[in-house]
């Protein structure tokens, strides 16, 4: 049975394969090919690296197989953009193609949720690519669509949706 625990700096690499990965399954078609293709392993996990040496800003955490493979993660802290009253943030969810339907992807929300809630945080906002076909995940966990912005990935213009849920309590 998978678990769902707090990602330490050694997961950097394998967090970053799921980042990556999912980036590739999930963004095709959508993001340039170009940009999906010079995706880097060893880039991303210095990123991570420099995430997980944060704990006390963002907390990320991983779903490990019996294996010891790290198949999903998630992470969340205070939010980076001021929006409204919204003061917590789910900063990313990625689940390897493979593993999803599997309710990995809820129980990392969930936990994200509950540790907001630890750490005093009311509400939480997730921002997702508005092509994204798994952004209806969202909505089927009482996410509500607020807002839309733009963003630019690859030299390509795209949009991006927020969703919030108001009150962390609905995840206990």
């Amino acid at each position: 049975m998978a678990v769902i625990r707090t990602a330490q700096i050694e997961d950097a690499l394998a967090i970053a394969h799921v980042h990556v990965d999912t980036w590739r399954t999930t963004y095709g078609g959508i993001i340039p090919d170009e940009h999906l293709a010079n995706l880097s392993y060893e880039r991303c996990q210095a990123g991570w690296i420099e995430h997980l040496s944060r704990p006390e800003v963002e907390q990320v955490f991983v779903v490990e197989e019996p294996g010891g493979a790290i198949v999903a993660f998630a992470s969340g802290g205070p939010i980076k953009e001021t929006l409204g009253e919204w003061d917590g943030e789910l900063y990313v969810l990625y689940v390897l193609k493979a593993f999803q339907g599997l309710g990995y992807g809820k129980q990392l929300v969930t936990h994200v949720a509950q540790d907001l809630a630890r750490r005093d945080f009311r509400s939480m906002v997730i921002w997702v690519m508005k092509d994204n076909p798994a952004r209806r995940f969202y909505e089927k966990l009482g996410g509500r669509l607020i807002g839309e912005q733009g963003i630019t990935i690859g030299g390509k213009d795209l949009l991006k949706v927020a969703y919030v849920w108001p009150e962390l309590t609905v995840f206990r």
